[in-house]
């Protein structure tokens, strides 16, 4: 079934909609990580702040609690980038996207030209782990003690990318930054990983959370290639739509796409994101002037968005009793946007500081 072209803003709507950036909902935190598919989680706060911009009254303790009890787990999953899943997800994830770790670690391994067999290396990892958590830097430290003419970090690697290890607590919670604690998810949750997700529920999956969606993107998304089968095979449960540039896109036939002029208030997001990231044309809320002023070095801005789209980036410098909250505008800022971006960066501030910290902000003059 195919229905009338889809305009950039009604795409951005859609998108909102999907990712919860245009209402905050009521939803239990697990549901809203699971509904996601998972979290950006390559840095500590990050999928804090995210599930603050998109769930009711979040409290940092709340996600925390959840982390400790085992509801959900950080490691390396799609796009061989950290995330937060569920349990079940996490099951299921990670055994599907394991060619796409085995080409990432792999292609490491090569360019560092390991001297050591990695079966071996796996091996010995385990019985290290299976022994106690440790940093992957002190994994590497001690597989070079049996490794000697390899590289450290590249031995660690090899075993990152072959068994699925967790960031556990009281590392990688609210508030800390150290190097994280690793752990074998058998370990830690008493359980292996599950048959792997079929493709075809996947796609049904990932278009709920951000549809409407090419196979490209979908692709982006998760690192694996060659879906299309994947989506024909789901063809008749689906409708298409084609974007403003031509573009074939899919969606779910009762997913929610807002009308193009649903208004969208301004978002604070972390450096990594599921709202652009999920993406690989990410003109939806991306445009082209700011992908020029947000190239990845070493990680992305943060960046706050006006109307659904990203308008500037942020910075909080945090003091004793105090914060600064530094705003950069990729572009002039009408008034009215102005004074809603400042409600809604006071309140941000104050979520990562809980509170404890008069905050301030500065606008600085438009990023060259």
């Amino acid at each position: 079934m195919t229905i009338k072209p889809i305009t950039d803003r009604e795409l951005n709507r859609a998108t909102l909609a999907r990712q919860m950036m245009l209402e905050r909902v009521d939803m239990p935190i697990p549901d809203a990580v699971a509904f996601l598919l998972g979290l950006q989680a390559q840095t500590t706060n990050g999928p804090y702040q995210a599930l603050w911009n998109r769930l009711s009254d979040l409290t940092p303790s709340a996600l925390t609690a959840l982390i400790a009890d085992k509801t959900l787990l950080r490691a390396t999953t799609m796009r061989t980038t950290l995330h937060l899943h569920t349990v079940e997800d996490m099951r299921l994830l990670r055994p599907l996207l394991q060619p796409v770790l085995d080409r990432t670690f792999g292609s490491v391994a090569k360019a560092r030209a390991i001297k050591a067999d990695r079966a071996a290396v796996r091996a010995l990892g385990i019985e290290l782990l299976n022994q106690q958590p440790m940093t992957a830097g002190d994994l590497g430290k001690r597989l070079l003690e049996q490794f000697p003419e390899s590289d450290p970090y590249v031995l660690a690697q090899v075993v990152q990318g072959a068994e699925t290890l967790v960031q556990i607590p009281p590392t990688r919670i609210w508030g800390h930054g150290g190097p994280p604690l690793l752990t074998r998810i058998e370990n830690w949750i008493g359980q292996g990983l599950a048959e792997p997700i079929a493709l075809p529920a996947l796609v049904l999956r990932y278009l709920g959370a951000f549809g409407p969606a090419s196979v490209n993107d979908m692709q982006h998304w998760c690192g694996l290639t060659r879906l299309a089968p994947a989506f024909e095979t789901v063809r008749e449960q689906l409708i298409t739509l084609t974007a403003e540039d031509g573009r074939m896109l899919y969606d779910l036939p009762n997913a929610p796409r807002p009308d193009a002029d649903t208004p969208a208030p301004p978002r604070f997001l972390p450096e990594y994101d599921n709202v652009y990231l999920g993406f690989a044309d990410r003109r939806r809320i991306q445009s082209d002037l700011a992908r020029a002023r947000m190239p990845l070095v070493n990680g992305y801005p943060s960046t706050f968005t006006v109307d659904g789209f990203i308008a500037g980036k942020w910075s909080l410098a945090r003091r004793k009793d105090s914060a600064q909250l530094t705003l950069t505008p990729f572009r002039k800022l009408l008034k009215r946007d102005l004074a809603e971006i400042e409600k809604e960066g006071h309140a941000m501030a104050g979520f990562l500081t809980e509170g404890a910290a008069a905050i301030t902000i500065t606008v600085l003059p438009v990023a060259d």
